[in-house]
């Protein structure tokens, strides 16, 4: 069954208050917008972080098995809540040679399992790693589920083993999951979006979330799936130009097929050549909730020469829903138990096909694992949730080991069907140190040590697992989405949304391809097929190209974009003022202030009147304008193509200097560089210049030089400024002073300061708009 996770943003519409002789127009326009979307880099969305689940606390507990002095019982005991159980010791060279068997109560039902028999562990770490402090020997974990109630019997010499004892791990639970820990769902939210889209398939780090756009999931087949799982997330490449990397998750579904594996056809590799494919989707440690306040320190090999299939030795007998607390619980187990740095494997892959990120450090860097002892520098381990001795694998766990296999070696130029040499770093129980084995590059844990892990079952399966790990969909691009336009990481359109897309795999392999919007498969198209359109609702959503291979394996690439059919608005009046600047009878300059707005994401304004211009989501509009009536035009778009038309008259008006009311001695001046030819000059302190006006921005026009001064400047008879006209080279024509003001009757007063050895002022008149 799909899971899915639907995150929306919900839309807002704004209503301006048109006053000021404003009037408002809709219309559509299909104008592209300034910012171009990448078509080359993939990438994902980055995590909400309100998205994220919360930190769960493992517990451990531990009982002493050695005080006996032989071999060691338990009866049948009441217990702290457990859901995972080992057996553990000092040396880690000291295995014990009896049996060791547990028995465990389940806390929601009161009763006993039967005797169930812990296998040895045999994997562990090399190098630094192997001798730190803290080291000891342990079993495989058994996973339990939850409860409340142990007993324990060991035969032989066991019970003589130092610091022999039992270790209980309680995983913690989810809110509202089922105690043990069944993952509950994530809350939906929004953030960010600022969402980032890819455009080809990803290569990188994962985050947590529902993306929609990286590796692909399991063989399309499908089981019946709790709703209640962890948010299913996939990998990330580096940003692309002009990508907003801050913000948003979109809505995923996986599917899984626990198919037997024997329905699958046995097929041939037919070549060694690196395979490069999309690594698969993963839950990451955020999704499962590791505790990295454990941790210690990791190392980056660099290359990853060959991957070690493994299993965890733990039952079969669990829910897909409980994975994410038994890969936390591992561990705990792993690190608390062994005194491990970390989680041991690489990749963990429950019976379902579910693919968990591992060891720290990124899924897609050569992460050095403790797995594989002699073989954990320059590998890769990925261990199956369960036991493969006695189960059979699925189509689903090996479809997805094949993919990050290809993945994994593709990387490095390795194909996961050829062979290689390599040298055992520590001896193991196999193999000495120094001793070379030549095996294929995915191989079983048997194949470098002796154990029968992975598992007969899963180890029989491997010739089959490299063979489909030829059978990839490789090279899948989106080349474009058209129908709107890109802003911030995120695609906006009004209604559909038209993909295209490159794929290297040829159409004959391929089954399909399915483009979804959220969850919802909305589209299904042949394999020849490379453009899709597809409608969009409002809101925001992941939208997905899958391409399904014949062999079932898929990959996908997706964008997020937002459906955005509703036009913006304004805020208020647009409002014209005067600014400083040079001023003639033909240009004046003024400040148009840009008041849309717009649900999502406003792209900017066109104007048409009373001059051409694009601008972007500016607040304002620096240009010059004619003295006289204009009618001013514009239209804002958002970046989905919606806008939304508005207009006013406004009139600037020219009052020359004559028209002033003169106190004081003023002399006038004529040349063709002053506004009409003449200006008026004064000397005298306290010397007099008075405008009348009724409008709404002011400015007062002076000529300036090296030996003009200081003027005083009153509004309405309040003092609101000093203007000094002195400047190094002659000026005509400037407006020193500008304000804007209510829409009434004004006067605007110059009072020359009288400055000493510069007592000159020369008023050129006054400007302003009503």
């Amino acid at each position: 069954m799909r899971r899915k996770l639907a995150i929306g943003i919900g839309t807002a519409v704004a209503v301006l208050a048109a006053g000021g002789g404003v009037a408002i127009l809709t219309s559509p326009s299909a104008t592209a917008p300034a910012e171009a979307a990448p078509v080359a880099t993939p990438t994902v969305l980055p995590p909400d972080p309100a998205a994220a689940p919360p930190r769960i606390r493992t517990a451990l507990s531990s009982v002493d098995l050695t005080a006996g002095g032989g071999p060691a019982q338990i009866a049948q005991r009441d217990t702290r809540r457990f859901s995972l159980l080992g057996v553990s010791w000092s040396d880690p060279s000291a295995v014990p040679d009896g049996t060791i068997e547990v028995r465990t109560r389940g806390a929601a039902t009161g009763e006993w399992s039967g005797w169930q028999a812990l296998e040895k562990a045999d994997t562990g770490p090399d190098a630094a790693e192997a001798a730190a402090s803290g080291r000891r020997g342990a079993t495989e974990p058994l996973w339990a589920g939850p409860s409340d109630g142990v007993a324990v019997r060991i035969g032989g010499k066991a019970g003589l083993t130092a610091g022999l004892r039992l270790d209980l791990i309680d995983p913690g639970a989810e809110s509202g999951g089922r105690g043990g820990g069944e993952p509950s769902p994530v809350a939906s939210a929004d953030p960010s979006p600022s969402p980032t889209p890819s455009l080809s398939p990803s290569a990188g780090t994962a985050v947590p979330g529902d993306t929609p756009i990286e590796g692909d999931g399991p063989v399309d087949e499908t089981v019946e799936e709790p709703a209640e799982a962890p948010p299913v997330v996939e990998e990330q490449a580096p940003p692309v130009v002009g990508q907003d990397t801050g913000t948003g998750v979109d809505s995923v579904v996986q599917e899984v097929a626990p198919a037997a594996a024997a329905s699958v056809p046995t097929v041939a590799p037919t070549s060694t050549a690196p395979v490069k494919a999309q690594f698969p989707v993963y839950y990451t440690r955020t999704a499962w909730s590791a505790d990295e306040t454990i941790v210690g320190s990791v190392t980056d090999a660099k290359v990853v020469n060959a991957v070690w299939l493994h299993h965890t030795g733990t039952t079969n007998d669990y829910d897909c829903s409980e994975s994410a607390a038994i890969v936390r619980a591992i561990q705990s187990n792993d690190v608390n138990v062994k005194g491990l740095s970390d989680l041991g494997y690489n990749y963990l892959v429950d019976k379902c096909g579910r693919l968990f990120e591992g060891r720290r450090g990124g899924v897609e860097n050569a992460i050095v694992p403790a797995a594989t002892v002699g073989f954990n520098t320059g590998y890769a381990a990925i261990a199956v949730i369960g036991n493969y001795e006695t189960a059979a694998s699925s189509a689903a766990v090996e479809t997805i080991i094949a993919q990050v296999a290809a993945a994994r070696l593709g990387r490095y130029d390795f194909n996961p069907a050829s062979q290689g040499t390599f040298t055992a770093g520590v001896a193991n129980d196999k193999l000495a140190k120094g001793a070379q084995i030549t095996v294929p590059r995915l191989s079983g844990h048997r194949d470098a040590d002796a154990t029968v892990c992975p598992g007969a079952n899963l180890y029989a399966r491997l010739a089959d697992i490299r063979a489909r790990a030829q059978q990839m969909v490789t090279g899948l691009a989106l080349t474009s989405v058209t129908g709107g336009g890109y802003s911030g990481g995120a695609y906006y359109v009004r209604s559909s949304a038209k993909l295209s897309w490159n794929i290297a795999t040829p159409p004959a392999d391929l089954a399909r391809f399915e483009v979804l919007v959220g969850s919802t498969v909305v589209s299904t198209l042949t394999g020849d097929a490379r453009t899709a359109t597809v409608a969009i609702p409002a809101g925001r959503h992941g939208v997905t190209v899958r391409a399904v291979h014949d062999s079932g394996s898929t990959a996908r690439v997706g964008v997020t974009v937002y459906g955005d059919p509703t036009a913006p608005t304004y805020r208020g009046a647009l409002p014209l003022n005067l600014i400083t600047g040079t001023y003639s009878t033909t240009s004046v300059p003024v400040r148009l202030g840009l008041t849309g707005t717009d649900n999502l994401r406003l792209a900017g304004y066109t104007v048409t009147s009373p001059r051409s211009a694009t601008l972007g989501p500016v607040a304002s509009w620096a240009t010059t304008v004619r003295p006289g009536t204009s009618t001013w035009r514009l239209a804002a778009r958002d970046v989905a193509g919606n806008s939304r038309a508005a207009w006013m008259s406004r009139s600037v008006v020219l009052s020359a200097e004559t028209a002033a009311k003169r106190s004081g001695t003023w002399s006038r001046r004529t040349s063709g560089s002053y506004l009409g030819g003449k200006a008026l000059a004064a000397t005298a302190k306290n010397a007099r210049l008075t405008y009348t006006f009724t409008g709404r921005s002011a400015a007062l026009i002076f000529s300036r030089g090296s030996r003009t001064g200081k003027a005083y400047v009153y509004l309405d008879g309040r003092k609101v400024a000093t203007v000094d006209t002195r400047a190094t080279a002659t000026k005509y024509r400037q407006a020193l002073w500008v304000s804007s003001t209510a829409v009434k009757k004004h006067t605007v007063t110059i009072v020359v300061a009288g400055t000493a050895g510069r007592t000159t002022v020369v008023s050129d008149g006054l400007a302003y708009i009503r």
